[in-house]
């Protein structure tokens, strides 16, 4: 399973897995210095486009304070229907056992991850992991 969490987005609101339940999500963990990660969120923002509400794109800013991350995460935000959150001590990303930059969880709406990439993804693996994710859900019936 997805570990639990209680994250903040940069205008202060908690969040928790509970909140992306019923949808499946993907889980995008990045921070300001990673470059690939720029490029990633980027991609991101174009799956969350291109599948709309079949997906919730989620990404987790690790390690950074609201002050780093909150311009980054504003312009994303709007422009794209991403959800930011702030984990500036890191929590989740050790919870997941974080050892690459970025790390990208693919969950069901149950909140198994089904999908665990350590590193980039190119937008063309990010697509095919999302098509994949949404036939297991359909074909098990579990998102």
């Amino acid at each position: 399973p997805a570990p639990q969490f209680i994250l903040k987005d940069d205008a202060g609101r908690e969040m928790s897995r509970a909140d992306f339940a019923g949808v499946p999500a993907i889980v995008y963990v990045w921070a300001t210095w990673c470059p690939q990660c720029a490029e990633g969120l980027m991609d991101l923002a174009a799956m969350k486009k291109e599948f709309g509400e079949a997906i919730r794109a989620v990404a987790v800013n690790r390690g950074e304070s609201r002050d780093v991350a909150a311009p980054a995460s504003a312009i994303g935000r709007h422009a794209t229907g991403t959800i930011f959150l702030l984990d500036p001590d890191d929590t989740y990303y050790r919870a997941i056992g974080g050892f690459a930059m970025p790390e990208i969880l693919f969950v069901d709406r149950g909140g198994m991850i089904r999908f665990h990439a350590r590193g980039p993804l190119s937008r063309e693996e990010l697509r095919r992991r999302i098509e994949d994710l949404l036939t297991f859900c359909e074909k098990e019936n579990v998102c």
